[in-house]
């Protein structure tokens, strides 16, 4: 769907949570339907209040994190993040990799209780791809026979590469070879149940309505307070889970999420704040981990708004912003500066196309910035204007502070604009700003996961606006290129040419910044910076009948 059928999907989904939820006490057990008792539940830390929770549309990571645990596809990850099977208990990969067959488990059910069969996973590849769906990362998949024309609405949904032969086995054909395949199916592939997708259209994730196939099912949603997902009894292996519920509590201040750790009203925390890193340290010890990982943090221009449609504007910008300042005086964990789309750590990729500047010195750097802006029209006489938008976080504000001061030896005006977080990823997703803050995090090992980020046909993800025919092509070509030097190769060009235009500003690679409390165990860091709950449990649970506190600002929906 369109950003304002979402948003309207959104406000409907909404309003029906506000007529049927009740309290955290009312929520039922996990084993018993009913009222809580004692409860084994996990409190972990979003990042904001969720965008979704159709497991189909989602974009970003706090929806993302709520997909993983309620949904499961063909394939999964384990503990530590390797990808193992899930819905299915094997496939096989025909010689020429262009084949993939899947053989779902025996005796698997949704979360009602309905069996699940192969027309299910079909049903749900083909919703996928359905362009009135408007799957934000389809385009991941791509590389299924036929999905881009599907999405595109160039073949009918029937067309898709996707086939049942039997009630137990899907085939998935694919346009080219693709080891990546089954690690973005991870994440990317998740199933929905077309008997309650059919009966209540959009409203189908509503709590009471909503059914799943993971370890989890979703019990309460308190706008402002928390999630609720509860054991789903007729997971596969629900034996294994040792949770009884989990609670995702949005907590989008840092410091804030820092002050409920301390007084134990969160279990894990997923951002803290910069500044307190080294005293973080002293104070908890292993309890804070500090691992890189397989993402970028950016700076996207709108290229469909003028001046930003301008190369020597984006890169003039780009070249002016001192990445090693903003490691080392504003983030204290050790992120290393970014001046190339597809972080260190991936596959079958060495680095090289990196920005050109990147090996510059700062005067140097400054020198061409100033030209390049002169030559597109800004200096003494007409200065530059840019609204640069963040997220509200303390960290995003002292970085577009840094940045906004950087700009300004360029006779660059910055105007600041701050959301929240889910006002912020809307606003994205509907192409209002100048310059906005943006991040990704690799699903796979895979570098296309982060040039996809700038390719026209990955309309949900490339919120830049930009489209580049060479660009394009490089990729088109290194995807049909069954020689993985060959495609790296492609791929570096292609990066290089993204790292010309500067639709997007890499400013640096993550360092995630986690507190995992001492009484959770089965906690694994991995770069891919995966933690499903499903492997986590707790020592010394307290009793918690009502559910996690509740601050006055919260409120049912």
């Amino acid at each position: 769907m369109r950003p304002s059928r979402e948003l309207a999907a959104l406000a409907i989904a909404l309003l029906a949570i506000a007529a049927t939820a009740s309290g955290p006490s009312t929520a039922g057990g996990a084993n018993t339907g009913g009222n809580a008792g004692e409860e084994n539940a996990l409190r972990r830390s979003a990042t904001g209040e969720p965008q979704t929770l159709d497991p189909q549309l989602w974009v970003y990571g706090q929806d993302g994190n709520l997909a993983q645990d309620m949904f499961q596809s063909l394939t999964a990850v384990d503990a530590a993040a390797n990808t193992v099977p899930g819905q299915a208990k094997s496939w096989t990969v025909s010689p020429d990799g262009l084949t993939y067959t899947f053989a779902l488990r025996a005796n698997l059910q949704w979360s009602d209780g309905h069996p699940i069969s192969s027309a299910d996973f079909l049903y749900s590849f083909r919703r996928l791809f359905d362009p009135r769906t408007a799957a934000p990362s389809a385009s991941l998949l791509y590389v299924i026979k036929n999905a881009r024309a599907v999405n595109t609405g160039k073949l009918p949904v029937d067309r898709l590469g996707v086939s049942t032969p039997d009630a137990s086995t899907i085939v998935i054909a694919l346009e080219h070879p693709a080891p990546y395949l089954t690690d973005i199916m991870v994440h990317r592939a998740f199933p929905v149940p077309r008997h309650v997708v059919e009966k209540f259209g959009r409203e189908w994730t509503r709590p009471g309505n909503m059914v799943s196939n993971g370890p989890f099912k979703l019990a309460q949603w308190r706008v402002g307070s928390y999630v609720k997902l509860v054991r789903n009894e007729r997971f596969h292996q629900a034996s294994q889970v040792k949770l009884d519920a989990v609670y995702h509590m949005p907590v989008e201040d840092p410091a804030s999420a820092l002050r409920r750790f301390r007084s134990g009203e969160l279990d894990i925390v997923v951002s803290l704040p910069s500044e307190q890193i080294e005293q973080l340290k002293l104070d908890f010890g292993s309890q804070l981990h500090l691992v890189q990982q397989i993402g970028l943090e950016y700076y996207v221009f709108n290229t469909r708004r003028a001046p930003f449609n301008d190369e020597r504007v984006r890169r003039a910008l780009s070249m002016a912003i001192e990445r090693p300042v903003i490691g080392t005086k504003i983030l204290h964990a050790g992120e290393p500066a970014a001046y190339c789309l597809v972080p260190p750590g991936v596959l079958n990729y060495p680095q090289g196309g990196c920005a050109d500047f990147s090996s510059w010195s700062r005067a140097r750097r400054l020198q061409e910035a100033r030209r390049l802006l002169a030559a597109a029209g800004f200096g003494a006489d007409k200065s530059l204007l840019v609204h640069l938008r963040y997220n509200n976080a303390d960290t995003q504000r002292k970085i577009a502070v840094a940045v906004a001061s950087m700009w300004q030896e360029l006779g660059v005006r910055t105007e600041l604009i701050t959301a929240e977080m889910k006002v912020h990823q809307m606003a994205l997703a509907q192409g209002d700003f100048d310059v906005a803050r943006a991040q990704w995090y690799a699903e796979d090992r895979d570098p296309v996961s982060f040039l996809e980020l700038l390719a026209t046909r990955a309309r949900g993800l490339n919120v830049s606006g930009w489209s580049d025919s060479e660009y394009d092509q490089l990729l088109e070509l290194a995807e049909r290129a069954t020689d993985l030097g060959k495609r790296a190769q492609l791929m570096r060009q292609a990066e290089a040419r993204a790292m010309q235009a500067q639709a997007a500003a890499p400013l640096y690679y993550y360092v995630s910044r986690r507190l995992i409390g001492s009484r959770v165990q089965g906690w694994v860091d991995n770069p891919r910076g995966v933690n499903v709950q499903r492997y986590l449990s707790l020592t010394n649970s307290i009793s918690s009948p009502a559910g996690p506190r509740i601050t006055p600002a919260s409120r049912p929906l």
